[in-house]
């Protein structure tokens, strides 16, 4: 296919086209980023899919794209990723994302909004009752979550957003154990959410060290490798400290 031929064609042909010849090519991902057997035919559609991949950067319809990159067949996704990630950098950076995971494309750009979006500022956590500190807890280990999936630069999280939702996290913690009321998140040892049953187990090695151990256990042995090495850390400093003799 020329690219005099895809001129001459519509915005939804060309996306048809372009759904086609990702599907039938394969990629990277499926093939667990093993090189394809270059035949003619495959060189032949790879020239037709980069004339209508040229061809739909040149006109830029986005919403016409962005159902490529959270279409059913992982291919699809990962070619509309590379080829229009000048045209819809966010939506292309969250498809990149999102493969390797069980989120579509949409729920990793709702977690980053979400990461970006900040708590109020009222009540302070003076002011929450402990039910509300458990909310917020929930929630800011969920933002921390979804930092991993903030970068335009390919960086595996967005660090300084990642650090302030820690110590967002830490705020929290402080307050309920000020209150003599840390057990109160034990509930969240079992949330669907590696974040949240992570942050919460760190927390609850002191008062309850007979529930959290088992569950960072299971996260230090886990493929999640950000989490991996955060419960593997803390078990680590527990440890340490549960072998050293009491102060005097």
């Amino acid at each position: 296919m020329s690219a005099k031929t895809c001129d001459s064609m519509n915005v939804d042909d060309l996306v048809d086209a372009y759904v086609r010849l990702a599907t039938s090519l394969g990629s990277l991902w499926s093939r667990q980023f093993k090189p394809a057997v270059r035949t003619p035919e495959r060189v032949e559609m790879s020239g037709a899919l980069g004339a209508i991949g040229a061809e739909l950067r040149a006109r830029k319809p986005i919403e016409k794209l962005r159902p490529l990159f959270d279409h059913e067949n992982v291919d699809v996704r990962f070619h509309a990723a590379w080829s229009f990630l000048q045209v819809d950098p966010d939506w292309a950076i969250a498809t990149i994302s999102a493969l390797g995971t069980d989120l579509s494309t949409k729920d990793v750009i709702a977690l980053g909004a979400r990461a970006k979006k900040r708590p109020p500022a009222r009540p302070t956590l003076k002011e929450m009752s402990t039910e509300q500190l458990v909310a917020r807890f929930e929630d800011a280990a969920t933002r921390e979550y979804a930092t991993q999936f903030l970068d335009g630069q390919f960086e595996p999280y967005d660090v300084k957003l990642r650090n302030r939702i820690v110590d967002e996290i830490r705020g929290v913690a402080d307050e309920l154990k000020s209150r003599g009321a840390l057990a109160s998140i034990l509930p969240l040892l079992d949330h669907a959410n590696i974040t949240v049953r992570n942050s919460a187990a760190i927390y609850c090695l002191d008062v309850a060290p007979e529930r959290a151990l088992p569950v960072l256990e299971a996260i230090s042995a886990g493929r999640d490798k950000i989490e991996a090495v955060s419960a593997s850390w803390a078990i680590d400093r527990w440890r340490k400290a549960q072998s050293k003799p009491d102060s005097p």
